[in-house]
């Protein structure tokens, strides 16, 4: 059974703040991540969690799907899936992953915010996942939308600092 009891989380030194599981670890106390994004990751269902902002340059998100976040701000959701093997691993060990990314557009920042959860859908025996989440179809893809929808009902910015000194919008 996964354990996917919320737990509120202040990322970005504060600035930023949103809920999800405990059993996500934050990446950054085993290798360096760049300022603009907060990464974390459940190995034993090779699951992650990204948050990161991206400089300016389908479903359209209403202000009921982010409601601590102003209205006026553009939000889309994407959902799709993606072949993919681990570092520098071959066509051998793809393995095959469900992405859920939302883009929340700030133009008033200058900035986009992307989160995304990425879940297995299937781990090839040869990927080096295989070895913390094990070989096969995996499950966890299944309730990642649910999931995906509580951890964006609750992002919010608490510190509108973080982009830049620019006014939060009213």
């Amino acid at each position: 059974m996964i354990d996917d009891t919320l737990v509120d989380h202040e990322l970005f030194g504060g600035a930023v703040g949103c809920s999800f599981p405990q059993r996500f670890i934050d990446i950054s106390q085993f290798r360096p991540v760049p300022d603009h994004q907060e990464v974390f990751s459940d190995a034993s269902l090779d699951q992650s969690l990204v948050i990161e902002i991206v400089v300016d340059e389908q479903r359209v998100l209403t202000p009921q799907d982010m409601p601590r976040l102003p209205p006026d701000c553009f939000k889309a959701l994407v959902v799709g899936q993606q072949a993919v093997a681990k570092g520098q691993q071959g066509s051998s060990a793809l393995n095959k992953v469900q992405i859920i990314l939302c883009c929340v557009r700030l133009p008033q920042h200058g900035s986009d915010l992307l989160i995304t959860l990425n879940s297995p859908i299937f781990i090839s025996e040869k990927s080096a996942a295989a070895q913390h989440a094990g070989a096969g179809f995996k499950g966890a893809h299944l309730l990642a939308p649910l999931l995906f929808k509580q951890i964006i009902a609750s992002f919010r910015i608490n510190n509108w600092g973080l982009f830049g000194g620019r006014p939060a919008p009213q």
